[in-house]
């Protein structure tokens, strides 16, 4: 089976601007739950749904 390739999410990624994504998020806010619970997911499943053949990395 071909390898599957995805853009990546990197949530501390630097943007055009001095200043990383994260740091504009509350520490307590609940979208680091969100994101946790995301983390931690098994996506096996989800990945036999795409073809081998796709967009290239």
């Amino acid at each position: 089976m071909a390898k599957l390739h995805f853009r990546p999410y990197i949530p501390n990624q630097t943007v055009l601007f001095p200043q990383r994504i994260d740091e504009n998020i509350a520490t307590n806010d609940p979208v680091r739950i969100v994101n946790a619970v995301i983390d931690n997911l098994n996506l096996e499943s989800f990945k036999k749904l795409y073809k081998e053949t796709g967009r290239c990395p």
